[in-house]
């Protein structure tokens, strides 16, 4: 078939005749060579920003897992000793470390492999080389954010939205360690922009597109298989209410992206496959039973079975672990409150900590705007689409019971910033009123930027203002406290020449590789009470406070960073 019998192409959607989106026929931001060199500022100012930060915090405590197991895959051509991550970002953070010599230690589970960071005796160069890899995924995250929003309402509106996503202080502290959450991020949000361009364009070049972003943004991460779904099925519902009614050139060329899907995610898993019988034993069971253990129908599905390959049996078992994982649940922390399998809104409260006001200002404005313009004018389906997507991301994480942290709905930060952009944009063309609403555009841009750089380098912990001057009594696992102030308590010891010292520590790492003095430096248990100097991580205090009754009666001397309390306990 060739490719004009299933193509069905529309115009490039024009600049949305929003009061906040008048499009100047010429003027500095409109021009390529404008908006290209606003883009390499803002890109450059937002690499800086998240560089600067490699030196002043240690490895999170999910960061040697990640690069440990791409480094598996790198030297082994392998994926086992933690499958419920897909590999994609873990290859990106391990190609550094991997081209400098590091090499497996030996590891069989991801708790054993905190070591490879420092096992050459090159702890920091290892670590930054691996965050260094995740800096692709934050530069193509903020040109989504611009030409997506370019795409809908012009270059000058596109800009400000990727301004405002590279100002956001969780996208650069994100940015600035070596996990899955911002590869996650840009991968996801690709996948839904070209599903969207899809269906403006019905052909196989879109398809493809498609495709080849939805396979890598589920060999990114799992919760891809939760999100894309999701959101493309409200697309597909905005898309239809505009009259759209392709479903034939839609279902041929769907077969086109699916096929594409299917070979991005098994080229990241190496081709790999293996025998039926090593991924499930489904169908020897269920011919047992409907059949009899001894009938020939059973012997010839084993047979079968364990002749007949499966790609990528990694897939299988990650998704068994992810799925267990959140049937059993993982203890939450919310408003000093500890739960097994956390709470139904615990990820719209963490959007609404860890985003700026003036964000959540300016992104609700927008998005009125964007939909009262939208109700005049169905077949300006595109401009809702952010907007939609946002809605079934916060909407699908509802029935989870893995709630640590707002990192799991970054791609949340890319559909706020555009509506967020196309709401300045609207006060700053206001007719009437001009002067209030100009002003309120530089308050609230002020805010912005004030508040982005108050929060260097501390960007993990960053709350605003409804977050209060201990926001670790709101949200803590990750949120807060992710293990990254060992650098600093180091540091602390020595200036202060403390010789011994215990650490409550909810994570693993070598003492001599972060340069702490030579001492017995002693990871305390669930109930001992110490005597000395003592070290304790909020987010042990916090999660875990029954172990330790003894802390409300001491007097803190100091905190180290954000998430160290010091303590001196008299023997």
């Amino acid at each position: 078939m060739s490719t004009t019998e299933v193509s069905v192409s529309r115009p490039e959607v024009p600049p949305q005749n929003l009061p906040s989106a008048k499009r100047a026929s010429s003027g500095f931001f409109s021009r390529r060579s404008g908006w290209a060199l606003c883009l390499a500022v803002l890109l450059a100012v937002g690499i800086g920003r998240i560089v600067s930060t490699y030196r002043v915090f240690n490895h999170t405590i999910d960061e040697p897992s990640h690069i440990a197991c791409g480094i598996e895959w790198w030297e082994k051509g392998i994926y086992t000793i933690e499958t419920k991550h897909a590999p994609l970002a873990r290859i990106s953070v391990a190609l550094g470390p991997y081209l400098a010599g590091v090499r497996g230690t030996g590891a069989k589970n991801w708790w054993d492999t905190y070591p490879i960071l420092s096992a050459d005796g090159h702890y920091w160069r290892n670590l930054i080389l691996g965050r260094i890899g995740v800096l692709p995924y934050y530069v193509i995250a903020t040109l989504l954010v611009f030409f997506w929003t370019k795409r809908l309402f012009g270059a000058p509106i596109g800009l400000l939205a990727a301004a405002i996503f590279s100002l956001l202080p969780a996208v650069l502290a994100h940015s600035a360690v070596a996990t899955t959450d911002i590869p996650l991020m840009a991968m996801f949000c690709c996948s839904v922009y070209a599903f969207t361009l899809w269906l403006r364009e019905l052909n196989w070049r879109t398809a493809v597109e498609f495709g080849i972003t939805a396979g890598l943004a589920f060999a990114t991460k799992f919760s891809t298989l939760v999100f894309l779904p999701a959101c493309a099925a409200i697309i597909l519902v905005l898309y239809v209410a505009a009259g759209n009614r392709n479903w034939r050139p839609i279902l041929r060329t769907a077969f086109i992206a699916g096929l594409c899907a299917f070979f991005a995610i098994w080229a990241v898993y190496r081709f790999s496959h293996a025998p039926s019988t090593e991924v499930t034993k489904f169908p020897e069971r269920a011919a047992a039973k409907i059949f009899g253990k001894s009938s020939g129908i059973t012997n010839a599905v084993h047979t079968i079975a364990v002749h007949v390959p499966v790609p990528a049996p990694e897939v299988f078992d990650g998704l068994r672990m992810v799925r267990k994982q959140n049937e059993e649940g993982t203890k939450s922390f919310l408003f000093g409150h500890v739960r097994t399998g956390g709470w139904w809104y615990f990820f719209f409260v963490a959007i609404a900590l860890k985003t700026p006001l003036s964000v959540l200002l300016l992104a609700a404005l927008g998005s009125v705007i964007i939909l009262l313009r939208y109700w005049k004018d169905r077949s300006q389906w595109e401009t809702m689409v952010p907007l939609a997507a946002a809605v079934m991301v916060m909407i699908v994480t509802i029935p989870s019971r893995f709630n640590i942290g707002v990192r799991h709905v970054l791609p949340m930060f890319v559909f706020l910033s555009i509506p967020a952009a196309v709401g300045l944009a609207a006060l700053w063309e206001r007719r009437d009123q001009r002067l209030i609403s100009r002003a309120a555009v530089v308050l609230l841009g002020a805010w912005l930027v004030i508040s982005s750089a108050r929060s260097h380098p501390d960007y993990l912990s960053y709350f605003n203002e409804f977050g209060g001057h201990d926001p670790s009594r709101l949200l803590v696992i990750s949120d807060y406290d992710w293990g990254q102030d060992l650098a600093r308590l180091s540091t602390y010891l020595h200036d202060q020449q403390i010789k011994h010292i215990s650490i409550t520590y909810d994570g693993w790492f070598v003492p001599e590789s972060l340069g702490f003095p030579e001492t017995d430096n002693i990871t305390l248990n669930c109930g001992t009470r110490p005597s000395g100097w003592v070290a304790m991580q909020v987010r042990r205090a916090r999660v875990h406070p029954d172990c330790y009754p003894w802390l409300a009666q001491e007097h803190r001397v100091t905190t180290v960073g954000k998430t160290m309390w010091i303590y001196y306990v008299k023997p």
